[in-house]
């Protein structure tokens, strides 16, 4: 049996990734805290399901992998901890349908960023696809303040730029070591939360519940997306956007029935076919210069 290539390999891990990623949504929906308590109490059980795997890689250099992170490492800590608890506040002011189509113009985002503060080369496809992701995320917006859901929306665009920083950090520092930054990352995103979570009317059914989402998807999740973002073109890294926001409305529709409002369908297809776009475009761009005779 042929064994798969780093870039097949990726791919699988990608899409595995972004299956548990994207659960976020229904996990926020199926948990009757607020959005403080729910990301208080996942952030802290995504922290103890790392630390252990940190302690089984590292053993007695635990601390030290821990402290060891360096200066980057800390600014993606601090950035990634506040994406975490946006991310559940936003799901729980807006559809989840609204919050995974919006941060599917993250790419586009990070890479106007990259453009803007690191010199890298913006195609005119890229800033094509951005207006149309940001004419996509308009019409939800516009719909979302008729509806009340405008701060999520708010929100959610938020979770995009810090999402975009957290992609250009890793860029300005590619040897980071992920997981002792993801363990951190995490328990900061607990902490961070912890001021204004509420924990006296949580049920034992409801802790059992913030313990799988923080292991499936804010644990395994962001390892999986990590370690395929090693092993997959930059071309192809817009398809983690691509897929969330394909899942997350999915896993709602199965287990809770939530069908996305119209706006959203219109603003998401908006969104989704730029994205779907660009990804073609890129992918198809980049394939002679990785197959060209003579090229590493």
């Amino acid at each position: 049996m042929r064994s798969l290539t780093p870039g097949q390999s990726g791919l699988l891990l990608l899409l595995a990734g972004a299956a548990a990623d994207s659960t976020s949504g229904l996990f926020t929906r199926l948990l009757p805290t607020d959005g403080f308590t729910t990301a208080c109490g996942r952030g802290l059980a995504a922290f103890a399901f790392l630390f252990v795997l940190l302690a089984v890689r590292d053993g007695r250099g635990t601390l030290r992998a821990l402290a060891g992170v360096g200066v980057w490492g800390a600014v993606l800590v601090a950035l990634n901890s506040a994406g975490m608890v946006l991310n559940i506040l936003s799901l729980s002011l807006t559809s989840v349908a609204n919050f995974f189509m919006i941060f599917a113009t993250a790419p586009f985002v990070a890479a106007l960023g990259a453009w803007l503060l690191l010199g890298e080369r913006v195609e005119r496809a890229t800033l094509l696809a951005a207006i149309a992701g940001f004419i996509g995320i308009a019409v939800m917006m516009l719909a979302g303040a008729r509806s009340g859901a405008v701060l999520g929306d708010l929100l959610a665009l938020v979770c995009v730029f810090l999402y975009a920083a957290v992609v250009l950090v890793l860029r300005r520092c590619q040897t980071i070591d992920i997981l002792p930054t993801i363990t951190l990352t995490v328990l900061a995103s607990g902490l961070l939360a912890l001021p204004l979570a509420d924990f006296s009317m949580v049920q034992p059914q409801d802790i059992a519940l913030l313990a799988v989402f923080g292991a499936l998807q804010l644990a395994i999740g962001n390892l999986l997306i990590f370690t395929a973002a090693t092993r997959i073109p930059a071309a192809q890294s817009g398809l983690l956007g691509i897929l969330n926001a394909g899942f997350a409305p999915f896993w709602v529709f199965v287990f809770l029935k939530e069908v996305p409002p119209p706006a959203t369908l219109l603003g998401g297809a908006i969104i989704l076919g730029a994205a779907i776009a660009h990804l073609v475009w890129t992918i198809s761009a980049s394939r002679p210069a990785a197959t060209a005779p003579g090229k590493a």
